[in-house]
């Protein structure tokens, strides 16, 4: 699967256990497929935005589960944000 799908190899050192996630893989993922909401949100939000996103997700993962967000994504801050 790595070498025909694209996916990629890991170790578990990133993982949040609290929230579930892995943070930096997120963040890397949104500011990458999501120019524009992203810069949009890092003018507004200069400082800690990506703690900001990441906790608004898990909020949200928490209230609507991991299915529904890969479906919909969420909104920060009236911005749409896809995770698939």
């Amino acid at each position: 699967m790595l070498t025909r799908s694209g996916w990629q190899q890991d170790t578990n050192v990133e993982w949040d256990k609290e929230l579930a996630l892995f943070p930096k893989q997120v963040v890397n993922f949104l500011r990458e497929t999501q120019l524009e909401a992203w810069g949009k949100m890092a003018e507004l939000h200069c400082y800690g935005l990506e703690s900001q996103i990441i906790r608004t997700l898990a909020k949200k993962l928490d209230l609507k589960g991991a299915l529904h967000m890969l479906r919909h994504g969420f909104k920060f801050y009236g911005k749409p944000f896809r995770l698939a």
